[in-house]
């Protein structure tokens, strides 16, 4: 065999080799990455359990029959100790506590979370903000939650005596999908929910990407109040806000779990199944749920 047929052999066997690294090392385009970020306890049993949310909702993904390819990795205590991990999430799901008593004791305005946070959403990734996560000062983070997710709950450019825009009413009442030929709506259907209800929400006004996912007609109140909302962002990102998830006992409701699932899988930019993301739920996930209903301003209700 001559020379230039052994080289020819040798180049193609490196060539072979070379492809079937890139093969192995590639990150397959339907393999998504999920990273739950739970705040720290604040609250009584039973309400604002954040870890346990972000445990019963990283059981739901791992479990979900529909949902091969999603890599799900949840932190504690408000923020993962390498931020590192952030740079290759598809989409971050914050369950934590909000701003208005102190601006400490929101996960992103501490250090340099923001500005960590900023540069996630600005290559595009996704962010899912539930209850009090869309607590943030209008001036520091208003904008940018407007931007990345919507909206968030003003407690400071309203007229009301404390300062407030948003609203918090604690009421059972019907929830209705808003936008059926959203995916995050499918599978919902409308159902009763008592729970802490955020509304009259900061939005942009008359923004083209906002799509309402979840509406309720809540007592005394002359409007329908948009709940849960999604935006598509020019950056690639998508956005999710759900204002409920006060109850750590609403998980156990079908509608309430799958609308949270169908969000986090539209914003990693995962499938969502045409019937909806149906879960199983942890064992021993949820016992009695709570009989108060506290507001985070201190004016709660029983």
């Amino acid at each position: 065999m001559t020379a230039v047929w052994l080289r020819l052999l040798v180049f193609m066997a490196l060539g072979w080799l070379f492809l079937g690294a890139v093969t192995l090392w590639a990150k397959d385009p339907a393999e998504r990455k999920v990273v739950f970020i739970a705040g720290k306890k604040s609250h009584g049993p039973g309400v604002h359990e954040y870890e346990k949310d972000v445990k019963l909702l990283k059981y739901c993904i791992d479990h979900l029959p529909s949902a091969k390819g999603i890599k799900t990795e949840a932190y504690f205590n408000d923020w993962p100790t390498d931020p590192s991990v952030l740079d290759d999430a598809d989409t971050i799901v914050m369950i934590s506590d909000g701003s208005d008593q102190n601006e400490q004791s929101h996960p992103l305005l501490q250090g340099d979370h923001l500005a960590v946070f900023e540069k996630q959403m600005k290559r595009g990734c996704g962010f899912v903000a539930i209850h009090y996560t869309t607590f943030v000062p209008s001036k520091q983070a208003g904008e940018k939650f407007l931007e990345w997710i919507g909206g968030y709950f003003d407690y400071q450019q309203g007229n009301a005596s404390n300062h407030w825009y948003s609203k918090i009413m604690s009421a059972t009442a019907t929830v209705t999908p808003a936008s059926p030929e959203h995916p995050i709506c499918r599978g919902l259907k409308p159902y009763q929910l008592s729970e802490e209800y955020y509304y009259n929400m900061r939005f942009r006004e008359n923004d083209p990407r906002l799509a309402p996912i979840l509406t309720v007609r809540l007592p005394g109140e002359p409007r329908t109040q948009t709940i849960a909302w999604a935006v598509e962002r020019k950056d690639g990102g998508r956005g999710f806000a759900f204002t409920g998830g006060h109850d750590h006992g609403n998980w156990k409701l079908d509608g309430y779990r799958k609308m949270i699932l169908n969000g986090i899988l539209w914003t990693a930019k995962g499938d969502v199944p045409a019937e909806g993301a149906g879960s199983a739920m942890p064992p021993d996930a949820i016992r009695k749920p709570a009989n108060r209903i506290p507001n985070e301003s201190g004016m709660g209700s029983d």
